[in-house]
């Protein structure tokens, strides 16, 4: 057996999949200021033995690893021999701990059959997802899988009409998603960004490092429909703040989180 290791770096929303695993929300903001950000797929040439991938150019270090774009497609993961994740395990910010008014995700963000979509959709059938903290406090998402050797793991990009692409990792392989911001972009908070997906949470100003209760934790919280209702009245009252702009930081704000 090989294991294969894929860290998810950036905005992501991990949901259950109605006992199928897990749901891995990326979005995209187009027409925000998060609309500078851009998700890959990014490896090194050497853990992948094929790729029916396009648009894939060099990144990292001296042009030393690949990126392959993802807009809005269904991604999943073959090859591995593990059962269905139950949960993530460790501390994650939970989206309606960090905003009790945002009850659900919009369509647009959350259904991958929606006309509209804003968000590509990753579905972990087979694995280990585990929220491991960044030294500087970034909490990312890891999905640990184990392959049969001498075969890897594959994963496939499904776009609809226009057909599927995949790129073919090796046994022991280790690769990153990733959804982040050009370097010349500016941005405010990233955690901010998440409250754009939900009904009724667009004036909520939470994000981790300003601690509890948007820091990480084990479980979810529990709110009672009083609290969620007032939570409401309140954001309906509040004005737009306005957050000062800053260049990017791949911090604690830009954490990988949970919902609800």
């Amino acid at each position: 057996m090989s294991v294969t290791s894929i860290q998810f770096v950036g905005l992501f929303v991990v949901m259950m999949n109605t006992g199928a695993g897990l749901h891995i929300l990326l979005p995209h903001f187009p027409g925000t200021p998060f609309a500078g950000h851009i998700s890959v797929i990014q490896y090194s040439p050497g853990d992948v033995s094929s790729s029916t991938w396009t648009g894939v150019t060099t990144c990292g270090p001296s042009g030393s690893l690949r990126c392959a774009p993802i807009n809005l497609e269904t991604i999943t993961f073959t090859g591995a021999a593990d059962p269905s994740p139950s949960d993530i395990v460790g501390a994650i910010s939970h989206l309606r701990c960090c905003c009790p008014s945002m009850t659900d995700i919009l369509p647009k963000y959350k259904d991958p059959a929606a006309t509209d979509k804003v968000s590509a959709h990753i579905f972990v059938e087979h694995g280990v997802a585990e929220a491991i903290t960044n030294g500087d406090g970034r909490v990312d998402a890891w999905v640990t899988l184990h392959s049969t050797d001498p075969d890897g793991i594959t994963v496939t990009a499904n776009a609809g009409t226009s057909g599927s692409v995949n790129i073919v990792f090796k046994p022991g392989a280790q690769f990153q998603i990733l959804n982040t911001m050009t370097s010349t972009e500016t941005t405010p908070p990233h955690f901010l960004a998440y409250y754009l997906m939900g009904n009724d949470s667009s004036s909520c100003t939470a994000v981790p490092s300003d601690g509890a209760p948007c820091a990480p934790q084990t479980s979810e919280c529990v709110f009672s429909k009083k609290t969620i209702a007032a939570a409401k009245a309140l954001a309906r009252k509040k004005r737009t703040r306005k957050v000062p702009m800053k260049p990017l930081d791949v911090d604690v704000d830009c954490s990988a989180s949970h919902f609800p």
